[in-house]
């Protein structure tokens, strides 16, 4: 928001962008909202990428093309590698019970 003066000893000043000529008061604070609103603009392209970062169909909002797809990729193979340590373990735990209860399957 830019304004002129128009005539300082009465305080009369014209707003360019809307071209309304009014009267400079003092208690009356101006200020100029643009940059405000491109961080707003900014948040809110973010707050959509994270939206569609949920949705495993979606690509990254910095990625390369052809990348639709990844998050779906991604949670199948930190499940299959989750399912993998889960299932060792208990058959690890299964083994000892065995071995435990039963000293002569290994010649003891």
């Amino acid at each position: 928001m830019e304004i002129v003066k128009v005539c300082p000893d009465i305080n009369v000043v014209l707003d360019i962008d809307s071209g309304l000529i009014a009267e400079m008061r003092k208690d009356i604070l101006v200020t100029d909202l643009k940059p405000v609103s491109a961080e707003i603009e900014q948040l809110e392209k973010l707050a959509i990428a994270l939206e569609n970062s949920l949705d495993p169909r979606n690509a990254p909002m910095k990625s390369y093309v052809g990348r639709e797809g990844t998050y779906k990729i991604g949670g199948l193979f930190q499940g299959m590698f989750f399912g993998f340590w889960i299932a060792l373990s208990i058959l690890m735990l299964a083994v000892f019970l065995i071995i435990k209860t039963d000293l002569s399957l290994i010649g003891l």
